[in-house]
């Protein structure tokens, strides 16, 4: 063998240990990539980050997409008993972070996730919620892939009193029956979320109430305690004064349809003068089945001259005539406010 061939048969041996090598350094930085991916993107804490920070992004196409998840409804989200399912009544979320991952069978994690929830008009709560998940097959034959066990959804059941409808953060709600005085519903919820309820309307409103769901399967409930607003009062003794003016201007001793009268045994000889000395001060309040006014009390004064049968003489009445007022209040589907007798 030649000196070259020798040198040849070196640099041979060389090249197969550098190429080995680097094979050797290229399946280690395979398995290290795909040990990271596991870890990082592919394990069973990752597949339960990646619902939440899709629940925190109101992402709603991808929260549902997540396998596992079943709203358990046939009502579209924004709808029916799913209508607290929508981007405009999720919450948002901070300080997301991983709690505990406990594999309780193979294949299957227990993942402990803590976070807070930040609502509308300030609302705010800490909370912890426990995912079941479990390992459905493998993608790429190395990447696990994963779903719930139980759906990340809870049952909610909103009481709203003296209404029928009430906001879910910026979404208005309409309860299953429309005409309602006082409304139950049952929705689904998604968890976790905290949904601020109210009710804003030209003439009621109500303070804002958080609905928490943080258990899996679990259930939760709120009161929305419709009033009326200030707006609403002053429409209704504006309504009242003028309906109270209107009377006045009639020259009866009993205008029809008013609060107020004089008997009188004589002959009248003047037209009744009527005018209002008292506004009656008029509050709201709830019924059962409605809004009343309850009693009110006013005053009105008239002067007419007045002819005696006995004995012909003429005298004048001028006096004051107490009144009170009582009435129930509906709101129509205009928005207008209908006055009725009170039962």
């Amino acid at each position: 063998m030649t000196r070259a061939d020798g040198e040849r048969r070196i640099a041979l041996h060389r090249s197969i240990v550098i190429w080995t090598g680097l094979f050797v350094l290229t399946v280690a930085a395979l398995f290290s990539a795909i040990g990271i991916l596991n870890r990082e993107v592919f394990s069973a804490p990752s597949f339960v980050r990646i619902y939440l920070d899709a629940l925190n992004r109101h992402d709603l196409p991808g929260v549902l997409a997540t396998p596992g998840v079943d709203l358990g409804t046939t009502d579209a989200p924004g709808t029916g008993s799913a209508s607290l399912v929508s981007t405009q009544a999720l919450s948002s979320f901070d300080h997301i972070s991983l709690v505990s991952d406990t594999e309780i069978a193979p294949g299957r994690h227990r993942i402990v996730y803590g976070y807070e929830m930040l609502g509308l008009d300030g609302h705010t709560t800490t909370g912890q919620t426990e995912f079941d998940v479990m390992q459905t097959g493998t993608s790429w034959l190395v990447f696990p892939e994963w779903e719930f066990v139980r759906s990340p959804v809870a049952s909610a059941t909103v009481t709203v009193s003296h209404a029928s409808t009430f906001t879910a953060g910026t979404s208005q709600i309409s309860t299953p029956d429309p005409t309602a005085f006082h409304a139950t519903g049952e929705y689904v919820v998604l968890v976790p979320s905290l949904t601020v309820l109210s009710h804003q309307s030209a003439l009621l409103g109500a303070h804002s109430v958080p609905l928490e769901a943080t258990k899996v399967n679990g259930s939760s409930s709120a009161i929305v305690d419709v009033q009326p607003t200030t707006a609403f009062l002053d429409e209704v003794q504006s309504t009242v004064d003028s309906f109270l003016d209107e009377c006045a201007k009639q020259t009866v001793l009993y205008p029809p349809g008013c609060p107020f009268g004089l008997d009188v045994n004589d002959r009248i000889v003047s037209d009744p003068a009527w005018s209002i000395e008292e506004y009656p001060a008029l509050t709201i309040l709830a019924g059962q089945d409605d809004w009343i006014v309850p009693n009110a009390s006013g005053s009105a004064h008239i002067t007419v001259d007045i002819r005696s049968l006995f004995d012909g003489t003429v005298s004048t009445r001028d006096e004051s005539i107490p009144y009170s007022v009582t009435f129930s209040l509906t709101i129509g589907a205009d928005g207008g406010v209908v006055f009725s007798p009170r039962a």
